[in-house]
């Protein structure tokens, strides 16, 4: 079902360009969830500086990674404005506070001016001061690149005739330990199903009590992509809640004793005079 969703929105986004259908033959994404991106790959920031993946996770903070590249006409563009704009809602969760994010190029070609320019136009959309230490914009060579995308169940295609890559838009959200926990398509994205879906995968500190309730009542649905309510647990605890209110007002009405209407009345008999009878 996800995978036809994205096929989907690759071929409607691609007739837009011109693209043909053998130019996105096989271009979506096949879900591995639960499998490990390769951390020991070194690529390069807009700096200039190489390191392996592992050094952008910390084991607590979830990493939502997406696969783009700055000379992209259309589709990059259009997804990460949608990302931005969903980040800008988050007033709980920021970039390089509760997560980070990485974007790595799926062109091998790019260089450091385009990349900086590229992280430049996105990071002037959002709004937190944090992104700058906590949005990644990679670079690396054709294998690694490729490496990365096969690990996430990612299959793009360069097109020569255009010189562009065909590909879809979606964010995979990684745990803490680089697993796939998530896939979320499209170019728009709810912000309660991107903070949940963070919020699930990160360590409890990052997560608020209000949140770690919801992820108690609600699931996520992979069809909808959206979380759902479960019906059974939520009215479990309703009744558990209603019970144990039930059960302490019997034990605040038992300590109080007997009311006043209920306690026996007693009347006074008529008083002895002790006046002497005449």
């Amino acid at each position: 079902m996800a995978f036809f969703a994205t096929v989907m929105v690759v071929s409607l986004t691609s007739a837009q360009v011109g693209f043909e259908t053998r130019d996105i033959r096989d271009v979506g994404v096949s879900e591995q969830l639960g499998a490990t991106i390769p951390l020991e790959l070194q690529f390069t920031d807009t700096l200039g500086n190489t390191a392996p993946l592992s050094q952008y996770f910390d084991g607590e903070r979830p990493v939502v990674l997406t696969l783009n590249y700055a000379n992209c006409p259309q589709l990059c563009n259009l997804q990460l404005d949608g990302f931005v704009n969903t980040l800008n809602q988050l007033d709980d969760w920021q970039v390089g506070k509760q997560f980070q994010v990485i974007t790595i190029s799926l062109d091998p070609s790019e260089t450091e001016e385009m990349a900086q320019g590229f992280r430049a136009t996105v990071l002037s959309k959002y709004d937190a001061p944090t992104a700058p230490d906590g949005w990644h914009f990679l670079r690396g060579s054709e294998e690694d690149i490729r490496a990365v995308a096969k690990a996430v169940g990612f299959t793009y295609n360069f097109v020569e005739n255009k010189n562009e890559y065909a590909h879809t838009a979606v964010l995979t959200l990684l745990d803490p330990k680089a697993q796939v926990a998530r896939y979320l398509y499209g170019i728009e994205y709810q912000p309660s199903t991107l903070r949940l879906s963070m919020a699930e995968t990160a360590d409890s500190k990052f997560v608020s009590t209000v949140d770690a309730l919801i992820l108690r009542c609600f699931s996520y649905d992979a069809a909808s992509g959206t979380f759902v309510a479960n019906a059974w647990l939520i009215t479990k605890y309703v009744m558990t809640f209603v019970g144990i209110l039930l059960i302490t007002f019997l034990v605040w009405m038992h300590r109080q004793g007997p009311s006043d209407s209920n306690k026996p009345m007693y009347t006074q008999g008529p008083s002895k005079s002790n006046k002497p009878v005449a």
